[in-house]
């Protein structure tokens, strides 16, 4: 039963993935149309857009080779660059403005022609038959373009209109002045100009800012200095010839910058050459003023030489001394009277030797002859005469050299005391000498490294070798624009979510109940005892022996209520049923009528009209509107004469509500009707009122005390979600234990488990034209 089903509080407040999908999947058709719609529009908008193709070209930039040499801070003279922040800054200078000028002036970019077409036109490269050029802007830099229709008129002229200008000819060949400055147009050799077409002038400077930012530059990782251009266009073969120009113009550019880096470097090459050739100069100059100051030729030399000569003047005057001192002790033994031999062989002057041999012979010989004679032998006495004049002589030559050796000594220590001076002006000299070699020795070694430079910057400039090899020239991938995938991808994609995001903001506006859900989601504990679904108004009502859907539910609503009214009331079987809603236009009466028949298959019923407002039972059953105003009001205390046959069911009976009373909360509240509840239950096995909706009026709250049974409809499609809450409330603020919730002209997708699942019944009718009955299956979905 489904009164029995507990609903838990969470999973009602959670949500329910699967039937919010679902309601998306319930609108597959608009999905489907709308993807449709999208496909089409963007098969016909791949059928006439332009294509765009991609073209590339790749180039590998020259390594400097000469990164480590002494003059890296000339750029080493040469092409090339040395690491990946010069390889990254190649990126700009290859697109750089000087560049992209220039392709475009030698492209002639700044010219279009233009095929018009029916949808759409085609840019003429190569297939133009004309060829133009601008020769001069009035305003270059207020010109942005301009535009103009040619068509021929003959074989030596043209029409030129549009663009602010009236329909001209022209001659080919001759400069045309037009509003933006003067042009010039020829007809291509091998080419006939003989259909209209558009052409297009443009600022120069702007078709270069275009290019900037239609060619990509790239370094592709781990391929050293390669260099990738590309560029996406209409036209692959300008696109080609765009990309090999500014390769073209990129090595130009880098000679360029070679050979001016060059020239200047050979100036200042030059310029120091004139410098340091002075500096020489002067050098050389103080350094021979210095040797002639000092009298120096070869310092080291000199030194030297000045040194050897202390060294053998010390060991001179040494000797000089001991020979002086010899002959000072030969000269004292001469002196006086005395004979005695002289010291020979001493190294003593040659002649001085002879002398002192001889005298030394003639003392021996006089010797030996006093053996033999006396002193007063004139021969001895001559020899005597003789000795003495040769001692003399002897004593004469040895001071004469005595003065020799002194004057010897003396010049001697003259020439060791100049040798010295000379060794102790040397380390000075050599301070000097060395600071002026050095600056000498280092301005020469940078004279000829200038010179060897200047022969290399001469070899650089003659070379004229490009920066960038072109690895790959210019080519075309493919067309990359419109992207056929892409569109299509997006096109179904967008068409799927278009309806989606309208659906989804059609269901966050929608406030409405439409499922049982709905009702759950504001009121988590609330009974829910039937699902009456949708019907044409003509057939609202349950017949006997009918098996439909319709009827079906109610046999589902009254079994549910039996079993609420049998945990409520001490009867068991018996209670009085109150039939409300929110509103008006919820149902509650045409629930109220076929809860009555059903319950009336089976019981006896009793079916009274308790709004009295608003009464609505005569629209289902026929008869003068007598009934419950006109007993509360009048003085009888027997309600039968009050009661009539439904005529829709032998054991359900009916009270009309009565014409409508000025003042029906008085009437309901009155005594005489809580006897007339009392009554009828004794009578009746159930009584159904059909009451005022609770949110306008406050008539049926003065029948909740006399009710079994609270039955609260709420329609589907209808009934507000705010209306919930006020249900809610309306139930606790009264205080209602046995309220429970009829959702009423519920769809089958609206059911709880829609059209997926249901249940099979069988009814039977009768086929007049064949005369025989036959069994007809019906089948339900909720």
């Amino acid at each position: 039963m489904e009164l029995l089903e507990n609903i838990d509080n969470d999973k009602s407040k959670s949500i329910n993935f699967k039937k919010e999908i679902t309601k998306y999947l319930k609108k597959w058709p608009w999905f489907l149309l709308s993807m449709l719609l999208f496909y089409f529009a963007a098969k016909t908008y791949l059928r006439y857009a332009p294509v765009q193709y991609l073209s590339k070209t790749a180039l590998k930039l020259q390594e400097s080779k000469n990164k480590n040499t002494a003059l890296s801070d000339m750029k080493n003279l040469g092409m090339g660059v040395s690491g990946s922040d010069e390889l990254q800054g190649e990126t700009t200078v290859v697109t750089s403005k000087p560049i992209l000028m220039q392709v475009a002036k030698n492209l002639n970019l700044d010219v279009s022609y233009i095929s018009e077409g029916k949808i759409k036109d085609v840019e003429l490269y190569k297939d133009s038959p004309l060829k133009g050029s601008i020769i001069s802007l009035n305003n270059p830099a207020g010109f942005g373009g301009a535009s103009y229709d040619i068509s021929p008129a003959g074989k030596n002229s043209f029409r030129l209109s549009g663009g602010g200008l009236k329909e001209q000819t022209f001659p080919y060949g001759t400069p045309v002045k037009l509003p933006f400055g003067v042009v010039q147009l020829n007809v291509k050799p091998g080419f006939s100009f003989g259909s209209p077409m558009k052409i297009v002038f443009k600022n120069i400077n702007r078709v270069a800012s275009a290019l900037e930012g239609g060619i990509s530059v790239s370094l592709p990782p781990n391929k050293g200095l390669l260099m990738e251009l590309s560029m996406v266009g209409p036209v692959p073969a300008k696109s080609e010839d765009i990309l090999n120009e500014v390769a073209h113009q990129y090595n130009i550019d880098g000679v360029k910058d070679k050979n001016q880096e060059a020239q200047n470097t050979q100036d200042f090459i030059d310029g120091r050459l004139a410098i340091i050739t002075e500096d020489l100069s002067g050098i050389e100059g103080r350094k021979e003023q210095f040797k002639k100051q000092n009298q120096i030729t070869d310092l080291e030399s000199q030194a030297s030489t000045a040194l050897g000569n202390v060294n053998a003047n010390t060991k001179e005057i040494l000797t000089q001394s001991m020979q002086l001192e010899l002959l000072n002790s030969v000269i004292g033994t001469t002196g006086g009277n005395s004979d005695q031999l002289l010291p020979s062989g001493m190294g003593l002057p040659a002649g001085a030797e002879g002398n002192i041999t001889r005298y030394n012979d003639m003392v021996l010989t006089r010797n030996r002859v006093l053996k033999q004679a006396t002193g007063a032998n004139p021969a001895v006495i001559e020899m005597n005469r003789d000795i003495s004049a040769l001692k003399n002589l002897i004593r004469k030559n040895l001071i004469e050299s005595r003065e020799t050796l002194l004057l010897q000594v003396g010049q001697l220590q003259g020439q060791l005391n100049a040798d010295k001076a000379t060794i102790n002006r040397y380390p000075t000299q050599e301070k000097i000498f060395r600071d002026i070699e050095r600056q000498r020795t280092l301005k020469e070694q940078l004279y000829l490294y200038l010179l060897q430079k200047r022969e290399e910057n001469a070899i650089t400039l003659a070379v004229t070798a490009p920066k960038a090899k072109v690895v790959n020239p210019a080519f075309t991938t493919g067309a990359v624009k419109p992207n056929r995938k892409q569109i299509m991808t997006g096109a179904l994609a967008a068409g799927f979510l278009l309806p989606g995001l309208f659906f989804f903001v059609l269901f966050s506006l929608d406030t409405k109940v439409h499922r049982r859900d709905d009702i759950l989601q504001y009121i988590p504990d609330a009974m829910i005892i039937a699902e009456i679904p949708v019907i044409d108004e003509n057939n609202a009502i349950v017949h006997p022996n009918d098996f439909s859907v319709f009827a079906e539910s109610f046999r589902i609503l009254s079994s549910n209520l039996k079993f609420l009214i049998k945990s409520k009331t001490e009867s068991g079987n018996k209670g009085v049923i109150l039939v409300t809603s929110s509103i008006k236009g919820e149902g509650k009466t045409t629930v109220s009528i076929n809860l009555a028949l059903t319950l009336a298959s089976k019981a006896k019923v009793i079916l009274m009209g308790a709004d009295i407002r608003n009464p609505q039972l005569h629209r289902f059953i026929a008869g003068k509107n007598f009934g419950l105003t006109d007993f509360l009001m009048s003085e009888d205390s027997d309600p039968s004469k009050y009661v009539r046959p439904s005529g829709l069911a032998n054991n359900l009976d009916i009270m009309f509500s009565g014409p409508i009373a000025p003042n029906p909360n008085d009437l309901l509240d009155m005594q005489k009707f809580d006897h007339l509840i009392t009554e009828l239950r004794n009578r009746y096995d159930y009584v159904v009122l059909d009451t005022a909706p609770v949110m306008l009026v406050s008539d049926t709250r003065h029948l909740l005390d006399n009710s079994d049974a609270v039955l609260y409809v709420v329609r589907s499609d209808y009934s507000e979600r705010e209306m919930m809450e006020f249900a809610d409330d309306f139930r606790k603020t009264n205080k209602i234990k046995n309220l429970a919730y009829i959702l009423n002209n519920v769809t089958p997708e609206n059911t709880r488990y829609g059209k997926k699942y249901g249940y099979g019944y069988y009814a039977y009718g009768t086929d007049e034209e064949m005369g025989v009955k036959r069994k007809k299956r019906k089948r339900s979905y909720f």
